[in-house]
């Protein structure tokens, strides 16, 4: 292995490991469990909205690899809900319409996971941004890159309006 692939499995390790305020924009409490951390499944707690745990109401300081794990599975049960809404409201208006037509209808009319409108409007009230780097490095500033797509919603989110290495500002800072 080359010295530049090992500098760069380095720099993505440490990177991993940056701590990232994300917040839960839902009314209900998110768990993530993580068995990776140690001898036993580590459970974390990302509160909901209403509910303050010492970061802010729904905030909670995670590394970034759990931070974009709870990300995106909270867009995506989000888009979800929002879908099964909108199928229930179009089975509800055509449910004298044969299968065939309300099935079309369907399918043109019921967001998807991976429409990346929502991703982009979701993830920056989600993913908050870096609280600290890992090793106490200084937090760079950002870097106007140009990225091609990779077809996965959430990594082309994440470049596209630079939130991987977003600084996080509180709210309300502390006196």
């Amino acid at each position: 292995m080359s010295q530049l692939s090992k500098d760069d499995a380095r720099r993505r390790r440490s990177e991993s490991l940056d701590t990232i305020a994300v917040k839960n924009i839902t009314s209900e409490d998110f768990i993530l469990w993580y068995d990776k951390l140690g001898p036993s499944r580590t459970r974390v707690l990302v509160p909901k909205a209403q509910k303050d745990i010492g970061h802010g109401k729904g905030i909670n300081h995670l590394p970034r690899y759990m931070a974009k794990r709870f990300t995106e599975s909270l867009i995506i049960q989000i888009i979800n809900k929002e879908a099964d809404a909108q199928l229930k409201k179009i089975r509800d208006e055509n449910r004298r319409m044969l299968k065939d037509e309300r099935l079309e209808i369907e399918k043109n009319n019921v967001v998807r996971t991976n429409d990346q409108t929502m991703w982009e409007e979701l993830a920056p009230k989600i993913f908050l941004g870096v609280v600290e780097k890992y090793g106490g490095d200084d937090i760079p500033d950002p870097l106007e890159v140009k990225v091609p797509e990779s077809g996965n919603p959430m990594t082309d989110t994440m470049k596209k309006i630079d939130l991987g290495n977003k600084v996080y500002e509180p709210e309300t800072k502390s006196p």
